[in-house]
């Protein structure tokens, strides 16, 4: 997870799940638009067209389900079992809140979770940065 840094960025790793397929990647926002990047950008919006947030209590508070570029998403911070870290990579491959970061002086990050090693407790503590960011 990473922590907000100077400019209120913040960056986590996270998983978007369903059916069959669980996508790594980094979900990013500076508290204007919300970002989440796989192998390429898969949304990039302005914060006020994110809707229908909300948090499962069968996550305990390691995920969250919202409305992003007109799709229902479902994120968890908590990778699930058997799934590849996202590749720090990726980061290179955000739009808009990502061309932000510029470098590592944007953002405090925590290394175990920028390899993907993030455990419950580590996602349980990006959902507690993540809610007072998301509306809803």
């Amino acid at each position: 997870m990473t922590a907000p840094g100077p400019g209120g960025l913040l960056v986590s790793p996270a998983w978007l799940i369903g059916g069959l397929r669980n996508v790594p990647g980094y979900l990013a926002t500076d508290r204007r638009g919300l970002t989440f990047a796989s192998d390429e950008p898969v949304f990039d919006v302005p914060l006020r067209q994110v809707t229908d947030v909300s948090w499962p209590w069968w996550w305990f508070g390691g995920g969250v389900k919202l409305t992003a570029a007109g799709q229902r998403w479902k994120i968890t911070f908590v990778r699930p079992s058997g799934m590849p870290p996202p590749h720090p990579s990726m980061l290179a491959a955000g739009v808009g809140v990502f061309t932000l970061l510029g470098g590592a002086a944007a953002t405090v990050h925590d290394v175990q979770a920028l390899r993907g090693l993030a455990d419950i407790g580590t996602g349980r503590a990006a959902g507690r940065l993540w809610r007072e960011v998301l509306p809803g």
